[in-house]
């Protein structure tokens, strides 16, 4: 017989495995006899054609087996550049039924394959391919974010001789995620996941006349309505390592009358340019009810464009800078500019600098600073040029504490809330519609931070007088006057979130702020 394919040293014949003279009544005991038969002796057998008998001249009932291996692929069916197994392997079985009507019979029109057999099948694809009820099991963990090394866990529970990995379960929620976003694009399935869970949404094009989203900003409406009863301080900043492709994150988060953090909105950008800020910072201005409860205080890291930002949208909100970050470059210099054995000395009277808390003590602790530095010139220049001389108010303690920042010197809270999100979105390569995130972080700005605040209110001192922690005591200069009605009934809202918390459960956890 004509051979359909090249054969090469690497070939192996299984003729006499696949030769048999048994008879088989349907045609899935056929494919059900060769697929065991090539499990055991590492040959994975697929349909290449398949055919019933229709009544049409020519059409009868025929079964034609071949290796996985064999064809050619075709790039064409794939954008992306991947390695192929396909290697056009001749092999092929035939299945008819018998004249007689005795059965299917399997005849091999090619037993030899053009290339090695492996040295083991266990984790062959076709070994490993999930079941129907592993799919829908996969299916089930998936929706409730379940990682899917646990999901390997789960199914070899059930199923100990279970061969399936966890890049097989990577490739059903990829399968999944398509089915879910159908014809829409990325960016249009991130805006209808968003309009589905009423965010309220803007987003915008680039400048140069293209129909490219360059930035998209979001926030939750209970979100909205913390900021108008919480306006005060605002803690600012950018995350990676969100997405897969490495779109700045810019989150916002505000704090609460009691010290504890809601988020705020979020805002993808195509870079972190000032114009990129301005318009996101443009749409947060647009959140506030009334343009005369504005943040007075805005914390971020020395990010000069978002500075700028800041600036323009918000003249008149004080830009604090976070001294942990501010810090941690002092420190960084130190250990390369500075004596080894210096180093503490520095660091401690460094410290001194930050958090002096008049301006006298300020211009002592300075002068302790710089007779330290008199044989380290370039870290104190260092020092002088890139912090004290341009932005000691945004960060030393003698010139924050002039300001109501409800504690808040240091972008601690927006990397909390990073973390958190970041756990949402479980890793870096996610789309930017991420099911989990959208699905979820409903209850992330709206129940969750409401049910914190409630907590905290049962947890502060409730003396007469303000039922608030130390840092906040002047917090009645500060407030809106939402805030103000808002806490005048606060009793009633304490036993509203205890009814709420212990009995009714709302779609997705909302509370509503009145």
């Amino acid at each position: 017989m004509a051979q359909s394919g090249d054969t090469g040293q690497n070939s192996v014949d299984t003729t006499d495995v696949f030769t048999t003279n048994d008879k088989f009544d349907t045609r899935e005991d056929v494919l059900k006899w060769a697929e065991d038969f090539g499990i055991a002796n590492k040959v994975s057998i697929i349909i290449t054609r398949s055919d019933k008998k229709n009544g049409i001249r020519g059409r009868n009932d025929k079964l034609i087996l071949g290796c996985d291996r064999g064809g050619k692929y075709d790039t064409s069916q794939s954008s992306t550049s991947t390695a192929s197994k396909k290697c056009n392997c001749p092999f092929k079985l035939r299945a008819t039924p018998s004249i007689d009507g005795s059965g299917w019979k399997v005849q091999v029109q090619y037993g030899v394959h053009n290339h090695g057999l492996p040295d083991q099948y266990a984790g062959h694809p076709r070994k490993a391919r999930l079941t129907a009820e592993e799919n829908k099991h996969v299916e089930e963990l998936t929706k409730c974010r379940v990682a899917p090394r646990n999901i390997v866990i789960s199914l070899k529970e059930k199923n100990p001789e279970s061969v399936v990995d966890a890049n097989q379960i990577y490739r059903k929620r990829n399968k999944l995620q398509k089915e879910e976003r159908g014809s829409r694009t990325n960016t249009q399935h991130l805006l209808q996941r968003l309009d589905d869970v009423n965010f309220v949404t803007w987003n915008r094009r680039r400048d140069d006349g293209s129909n490219v989203l360059s930035d998209i900003f979001w926030a939750h409406p209970d979100s909205i309505k913390l900021l108008n009863l919480f306006p005060t301080v605002l803690t600012m900043d950018c995350t990676y390592k969100t997405n897969k492709y490495r779109l700045p994150l810019l989150e916002i988060v505000g704090t609460t009358s009691t010290n504890l953090t809601y988020n705020v909105g979020f805002a993808y950008m195509e870079s972190e340019k000032t114009n990129n800020y301005r318009w996101a910072l443009e749409k947060l201005k647009g959140l506030f009810t009334k343009q005369d409860i504005l943040p007075q205080v805005i914390v971020t890291d020395i990010e000069l464009a978002l500075m700028n930002a800041i600036g323009f949208v918000f003249p008149h909100a004080v830009n604090l800078l976070c001294t942990w970050h501010v810090n941690k470059n002092v420190s960084s210099r130190c250990s390369v500019l500075v004596p080894k054995d210096m180093h503490d000395l520095v660091k401690k009277l460094w410290n001194n600098v930050v958090f002096s808390s008049n301006e006298v003590e300020y211009g002592l602790n300075l002068n302790e600073f710089d007779q330290a530095c008199v044989n380290s010139r370039k870290f104190h220049d260092y020092v002088k040029n890139s912090w004290l001389n341009n932005y000691k108010e945004r960060f030393v303690t003698t010139w924050t504490n002039k300001v109501m920042h409800l504690g808040n010197t240091m972008s601690n809270r927006a990397e909390s809330a990073h973390w958190k999100l970041k756990q949402m979105l479980e890793h870096s390569k996610e789309h930017i519609h991420s099911g989990p995130f959208f699905q979820n972080l409903r209850s992330f700005v709206s129940r969750a931070a409401m049910t914190l605040i409630s907590d905290e209110f049962e947890r502060v001192n409730m003396t007469p007088g303000y039922p608030l922690p130390d840092v906040t005591l002047d917090w009645k200069k500060y407030r809106s006057p939402e805030a103000t009605s808002w806490m005048s009934n606060l009793t009633n809202r304490l036993q509203y979130w205890r009814i709420l918390d212990h009995s009714v459960k709302p779609s997705f956890g909302v509370v509503v702020v009145d």
